[in-house]
C-alpha cells in the first residue's frame, strides 16, 4: 500500500490547537511560541470546527476602515493605502492588547473554506489539495470529525527529507 495523510501528517502531540471559546490574545501567544501560521480550532472533545490563521491575525490589527474594502459593496468607502499611519511599538502593542476582547470562534476560518480530508486518504490526494487550496490540508476522524492532524507542504517535504 502508498503512503497516506498519516504517513506525513503533524500529529495532534505536536500540531498546536486553540478553543474557539479562547480569546485571539490567546491565539497570538500560542502562533508566536509554535512559529506556526495557523492553529486548528478544536472543541474541549476535540472535535475541529475551523481554523485560525496568522493574515486573520493581521487583519485584526488593522483599522476597521481598511477591512471594510474587503466588500465590494463598500469599496468605494475604504481606503487603498495606509502610507501615512505610523504604528509605534506602544501603538501594536495596544492594538494586541485589544485583542484580548475578541473571541477566536468570532474571527476563524470556516471548516467549509478550509480542505478536510482522512488521515487514511492517499498522500497524492493530500498533494492534490494542498496545490489546489494552496493550504494545509486538515485531518479528521470520518465517522466522529475529531482533529487527528495536518498535512502540508512542510509537512510532506520533512517527512520525505528525513526519510532520504
Amino acid at each position: 500500500m502508498g503512503l497516506t495523510c498519516r504517513d506525513v501528517m503533524v500529529p495532534p502531540h505536536i500540531q498546536k490547537t486553540v478553543e474557539p471559546t479562547e480569546n485571539v490574545a490567546t491565539a497570538l501567544r500560542i502562533i508566536k511560541e509554535s512559529r506556526a501560521r495557523f492553529l486548528p480550532v478544536v472543541d474541549t472533545d476535540g472535535t475541529y470546527v475551523g481554523v485560525f490563521t496568522a493574515p486573520t491575525l493581521l487583519k485584526l490589527i488593522l483599522p476597521k476602515a481598511v477591512t471594510m474594502t474587503n466588500n465590494p459593496a463598500l469599496t468605494r468607502m475604504g481606503l487603498d493605502n495606509l502610507n501615512f499611519m505610523n504604528l509605534s511599538k506602544a501603538d501594536f502593542e495596544e492594538r494586541i492588547d485589544a485583542l484580548k476582547d475578541e473571541r477566536v470562534a468570532d474571527n476563524m476560518s470556516l471548516p467549509e473554506n478550509i480542505p478536510v480530508t482522512t488521515p487514511d486518504t492517499p498522500v497524492m490526494e493530500g498533494i492534490f489539495m494542498i496545490n489546489k487550496f494552496k493550504r494545509h490540508v486538515i485531518l479528521v476522524e470520518e465517522e466522529t470529525q475529531k482533529f487527528v492532524g495536518t498535512v502540508s507542504a512542510n509537512s510532506l517535504l520533512d517527512s520525505i527529507l528525513n526519510d532520504t
